[in-house]
């Protein structure tokens, strides 16, 4: 009995760890859990200036003077594949909120930048962080408690398709006979985004606030090449890449696949100048799927020109900016250009690794450590091998009935070619035919038999 409660409970850890994907997702509208918020928000925020640059690259290619950046959260699971929009994004950022697969957030500079981006997804107070600093309008078609509570403390607008609807989405009828889902076919323009503002009385224009201080980083070492690779495991179920690319000077993000991450709308691959990753202490929040971080700050990652060095990071509250630092605590100096930014826990299941030009590993600052409600290596190791331990015998059992019902139909089919054969013994096909459902009979036999051995081994003893 000890034994059955202890299996339980690390189940439960497991469960903890792991979220419930979109499941929970809807879970979390129908309940209203206290909320955790990473860090308390300031009342106030606005920025305190505006830039004529790009507040998101550094870059000049247009006036940015009085246009707020735009956060649009995009849809990463089921399908939602590829993207609009991914590849003109400014700045990309991912983390994971619920489940195990990472929400992603596109940032662009104003809406002018936007033609089509999504499919829109819903909004996480994890990725929120990083878009109110910047006085940022954040789009999404739904949002998580957390994220809810958040944005009605501050007041703060955003653009939701669940009030907005058509106002500010469109739907792809083309891409849903393609066979998307229904979900995976919604997104926004930069009209769409400017009028569900004034569906609210709000306005895209606004101050602004620079995300970095921008110039030319005089501290990177291209030469060196020791980070032309950075590979961050989210999840057990995959590894994302990013490839740095001499030619363009930029990184190029690679699909789980190994295949680059293209824009629907463009077909252009998501490169990137800049690359981050932040970090972050993490457990689980009082919902128990949601995932909660500690936003204040921590240890990260800098790859720039194919190099890499370790850095600092702090955020004072949920809307205060992302400041970053040398490992001596000195001002990072970030170069003109768009930026990937990873949040990492570095909880059971997700890995990080850069390698050099030449294959060689790096050694990395140590993972984060767990914050209280975060489920210990070990105990979800225990718990995944429960629950696999459990699966091969569902899968076992599937196996065997699946196997013994192919069987008959196989003996039936065979006495009948046998019964034939009796008639006329020198017919070549039907020679060919009972002897390959002879081979077939003693395939699913040996299937069988295999199956039958697994569910042996797990019966209890008497």
């Amino acid at each position: 009995m000890k034994n059955l409660q202890k299996i339980t409970s690390l189940l439960l850890a497991l469960a903890l760890l792991a979220g419930c994907g979109a499941g929970a997702s809807s879970a979390s509208s129908s309940a209203t859990p206290t909320p955790t918020p990473t860090a308390e928000p300031t009342p106030e925020p606005t920025p305190a200036q505006s830039v004529s640059f790009n507040p998101l690259t550094g870059t000049t290619e247009a006036d940015f003077t009085g246009c707020r950046p735009v956060a649009v959260t995009l849809r990463t699971i089921y399908g939602a594949q590829p993207q609009w929009g991914i590849a003109a994004a400014d700045v990309l950022v991912q983390g994971v909120s619920v489940g195990t697969t990472p929400g992603m957030l596109a940032l662009y500079g104003s809406a002018d930048k936007i033609g089509r981006a999504g499919p829109v997804g819903e909004a996480s107070d994890l990725l929120l962080q990083f878009a109110l600093p910047l006085n940022a309008v954040p789009v999404h078609i739904g949002k998580n408690v957390y994220a809810s509570n958040l944005l009605n403390t501050l007041a703060y607008q955003d653009v939701d398709g669940l009030h907005v609807g058509k106002t500010a989405f469109a739907f792809d009828t083309d891409r849903q006979l393609a066979g998307y889902r229904e979900e995976n076919c919604f997104y926004t323009t930069a009209d769409g985004v400017r009028a569900g503002l004034e569906f609210y009385g709000a306005s895209a224009n606004g101050e602004n606030a620079p995300l970095f201080r921008f110039a030319q980083d005089p501290a990177a070492l291209p030469e060196t090449q020791n980070g032309t690779t950075l590979s961050i495991a989210f999840s057990p179920d995959g590894t994302d890449q990013l490839v740095y690319d001499a030619g363009t000077g930029r990184y190029t993000k690679l699909n789980t696949d190994g295949t680059p991450l293209t824009d629907a709308e463009t077909g252009e691959a998501a490169q990137f100048t800049n690359v981050f990753v932040l970090y972050a202490s993490s457990g689980v929040k009082d919902d128990g799927h949601t995932r909660q971080y500690d936003l204040t700050g921590g240890d990260g990652l800098y790859l720039y020109g194919g190099a890499w060095r370790a850095i600092k990071w702090s955020k004072a509250d949920a809307t205060a900016p992302l400041e970053l630092q040398e490992a001596d605590g000195t001002p990072l100096t970030v170069s003109p250009g768009k930026s990937y930014i990873a949040v990492w826990g570095g909880y059971y299941g997700q890995t990080l690794a850069v390698t050099a030009a030449d294959g060689t590993p790096q050694e990395l600052p140590a993972k984060p450590a767990l914050l209280e409600s975060g489920i210990p290596d070990d105990a979800a190791a225990a718990a995944q091998a429960q629950l696999d331990a459990q699966q091969a015998l569902t899968d076992a059992q599937a196996n065997l009935d699946s196997a013994t019902a192919d069987l008959a139909s196989v003996e039936s089919e065979l006495e009948e070619v046998n019964t034939a054969l009796a008639a006329d013994p020198e017919n070549a096909d039907l020679i060919a035919r009972r002897d390959e459902l002879t081979a077939k009979a003693a395939e699913l036999n040996q299937t069988i038999a295999d199956n039958q051995a697994l569910l042996a081994a797990a019966a209890p003893q008497e």
